[in-house]
């Protein structure tokens, strides 16, 4: 009785378990993200303990350190180890990792003594200038709009060779002020005084910002969070 018992239980628990793949429909493992597309997996990335999104700054030996820097050695197969290149980070919800991957990927740059721009281009719900505890006064928003120069938006931050230009303040329509002459203008001027530009954008299932944003720039890196991001 007692080992049929126990078979019972084992059966059970084994339906559970293909019960509870089947309704799941969150990325789990990096087997997920290869049977849903042919787009290059570049890296995976830790849990991040810490209550900042400075991870490489505040622990330059974690584990979470490491994984940025090997992130950083896999794109450089497909920028060829050029710089003057462009990447935008997004996902396709909110919540996914794209603030925490844009700052720590633009850290292990700056840190191999590479000119790194951060750009908020969130201009809906600008947050990224709070990481380095600066304003949002100006911004990529006043700077499409005219109110602004390149140079009145950029600002520094505490990592040597990393700057940041923030969303600015909310404007009635981001999406048109992408479609400007202004922003090819911005990519330019960019380019002229940075190694690498790296985007933070909303996310793709929501806005077409990102879309807007995609066809100036060399490379995209898409984040997925495990038991997190919709399979869909």
């Amino acid at each position: 009785m007692v080992a049929l018992h126990e078979k019972a239980l084992k059966t059970i628990n084994a339906a559970k378990i293909i019960i509870f793949e089947f309704i799941n429909n969150r990325v789990q493992s990096k087997e997920d993200i290869d049977k849903m597309t042919v787009i290059p997996f570049i890296g995976g990335v830790g849990h991040n303990s810490l209550n900042t999104n400075l991870t490489v700054k505040e622990k330059p030996k974690s584990g979470v350190a490491e994984s940025f820097r090997s992130l950083r050695s896999n794109l450089n197969y497909f920028t060829g180890n050029k710089t003057k290149q462009v990447f935008m980070v997004s996902s396709s919800i909110s919540g996914e990792g794209k603030t925490f991957t844009t700052i720590n990927l633009a850290t292990v740059f700056a840190l191999s003594g590479k000119k790194t721009l951060i750009v908020g281009a969130d201009m809906r719900r600008p947050k990224i200038y709070e990481d380095f505890n600066r304003n949002n006064q100006v911004g990529l928003s006043t700077y499409l709009s005219g109110i602004s120069e390149f140079q009145q938006v950029v600002q520094d931050t505490e990592i040597e060779n990393l700057f940041l230009i923030s969303g600015g303040p909310v404007p009635p329509n981001p999406s048109e002020l992408l479609l400007t002459d202004r922003f090819e203008n911005f990519i330019r001027l960019a380019l002229q005084q940075f190694d690498f530009v790296i985007f933070d954008t909303p996310p793709l299932a929501l806005v077409t910002d990102a879309f807007v944003i995609s066809k100036y720039v060399d490379h995209t890196v898409f984040v997925l969070r495990q038991n997190y991001s919709p399979k869909d």
